[in-house]
């Protein structure tokens, strides 16, 4: 398991997946990302997905799965 506040230390320069929640309640799983950007005061990251190139910007608190280890807050 793996604490949330520990993310911010494991995205740096790694190539990476996670399962996150959306807004709506649904799960989605982000397979081969890497971070663009950290926000500490804003809580949230940009993910870069690279088979698509597309960044989204995520929550730290809706991560649930990190290389296929759960999350905890």
């Amino acid at each position: 398991m793996i604490h949330l506040s520990n993310i911010h230390e494991l995205v740096k320069n790694a190539e990476f997946s996670m399962k996150f929640v959306k807004s709506d309640g649904s799960e989605v799983y982000a397979e081969k990302c890497v971070c663009t950007s950290f926000f500490s005061r804003g809580r949230t990251l940009n993910v870069m997905f690279i088979d698509s190139n597309e960044v989204r910007k995520i929550r730290r608190c809706t991560i649930i799965e990190y290389n296929g280890e759960e999350v905890f807050l």
